[in-house]
């Protein structure tokens, strides 16, 4: 009965362009997961296809028409893994949220189930469809954040952390359309390897966002520092909370075809890179004890130069302010833009065919907290889009994306192609009232 209830929700709805559409209801905390995990909404063939966290932690599916811009009934994905999960977990478990890709013949692929677990790993039985399903193969024994790239050679890579709070990132390559996966012959990243030299904890972990470079050969990776130790914060006078905690940004290349390591100079680092290395060779902005929750959105440039976007806190542990980094020459240089409540808030950068760049984000004044699971980890009171000329050192605001509703916003976020870039014109992000639930919107505004 709930899942008739369920699909009643999702009635198909015909779109106008430029309008900014939910596309799903009765969302759970992370509806739409964070700048750490995707791809969530992938387009093949003319079709886009979105995916979502449920109330009760389910995943997701549907598709959207882009000519006809209309939507599908949604799937519900657990039906191909009926009687093997275990549906407390995906209840309570937030990062069991599922991410969506097309492989290198256009075949629609999902997962979802991942923290320390090998997760659910499906295919599209047949080109486009969504309501039949084919069990492929784990990506590893151990996955957490996993981020979907097509390569060169129309392969799949999928960069994930392995292990818990001091794992190591790492990533897997598929030849064959996700029926194997091979791995490299070490991690790329271990803030935790020996020596431990970081002076204000024991232990380091870290965060990690991914970008892959437009001839399908590098890897772009900009990581925050872990402090797994609750020590005392001299710049907030008090011990922070595990998720502000996190601090500093760092930036590396991997050359997908000899597995070397490269720090923004152009110089090879050792692989895994550690914090002693990190700190020393790969730090990009020190955040002088204020919180940066999550990895950036990263943006490359014509030869590959990587521009990055992160809210990083500022007077309190969580009203931040979103920093613009960009390597120019021999440094990178440093501007702010738009004000948001809360580290965790993400948004979307980009590098416009003239030279320009926007940047879409979760914006909002003062501090996003208050009792209830859908806002544990923050919000915005708008979607906005803001614009710098080339250079990058002054950003204005341009307009919203959103309608002041008084919803608290969430995860904007890109919808990819299936040449792995993301597709102008289409965004994603997720809201809710007071403690949920949340909703899901598409915002088309193509020609």
């Amino acid at each position: 009965m709930l899942r008739n209830l369920a699909l009643a929700l999702f009635a198909l709805v015909p779109l106008q362009a430029a309008d900014a559409v939910k596309f799903a209801d009765s969302g759970g905390l992370k509806m739409l997961y964070d700048s750490r995990m995707y791809p969530q909404a992938v387009e093949i063939g003319g079709q886009a296809y979105l995916v979502w966290r449920g109330a009760g932690g389910e995943p997701w599916i549907r598709s959207y028409g882009l000519r006809t811009r209309e939507f599908s009934e949604p799937t519900m994905l657990l039906d191909a893994v009926r009687g093997q999960v275990d549906a407390e977990r995906f209840a309570r478990d937030q990062h069991y949220a599922p991410v969506v890709w097309a492989d290198g013949s256009g075949r629609l692929h999902v997962a979802f189930g991942f923290h320390r677990t090998p997760g659910y790993h499906l295919a599209a039985v047949r080109p486009g469809g969504i309501r039949e399903w084919e069990r492929l193969p784990p990506i590893s024994h151990s996955v957490s954040y996993p981020q979907v790239h097509q390569i060169s050679g129309k392969r799949t890579l999928v960069y994930f952390r392995e292990g818990g709070h001091l794992g190591f990132w790492t990533y897997r390559i598929s030849d064959d359309d996700g029926r194997s996966w091979r791995a490299p012959e070490s991690p790329v990243i271990d803030m935790d390897a020996p020596p431990h030299a970081s002076p204000l904890a024991a232990h380091a972990g870290s965060y990690q966002t991914t970008r892959v470079g437009d001839d399908g050969r590098s890897l772009h990776v900009a990581f925050i520092w872990k402090m797994e130790n609750p020590v005392r914060s001299e710049r907030y006078d008090g011990v922070l909370h595990d998720y502000t905690r996190r601090h500093n940004l760092y930036y590396v290349r991997v050359d997908l075809e000899t597995g070397a390591v490269f720090n923004a100079r152009g110089s090879r680092v050792p692989r895994p890179v550690n914090y002693s290395v990190a700190q020393a060779r790969c730090l990009v902005l020190d955040t002088a004890g204020g919180s940066a929750a999550v990895g950036p959105s990263i943006a490359l440039g014509p030869a590959g130069e990587p521009s990055l976007l992160l809210a990083v806190s500022g007077e309190t542990p969580y009203a931040s302010t979103f920093n613009f980094l960009r390597w120019r020459g021999d440094r990178w240089s440093r501007a702010e833009l738009g004000r948001t409540g809360h580290p965790f808030n993400s948004g979307k950068l980009d590098i416009l065919p003239d030279g320009s760049l926007r940047a879409q984000l979760v914006s909002g004044e003062g501090e996003a907290l208050a009792p209830g699971e859908m806002n544990r980890y923050g919000w915005g009171d708008s979607v906005q889009e803001w614009r710098a000329d080339a250079d990058g050192k002054s950003w204005r605001l341009s307009r919203g994306l959103a309608p002041p509703s008084g919803s608290r916003y969430q995860s904007v976020k890109a919808v990819y192609g299936s040449d792995g870039r993301p597709v102008e014109g289409l965004l994603v992000y997720y809201a809710w009232s007071g403690d949920g639930p949340g909703r899901a919107y598409l915002l088309d505004e193509r020609d």
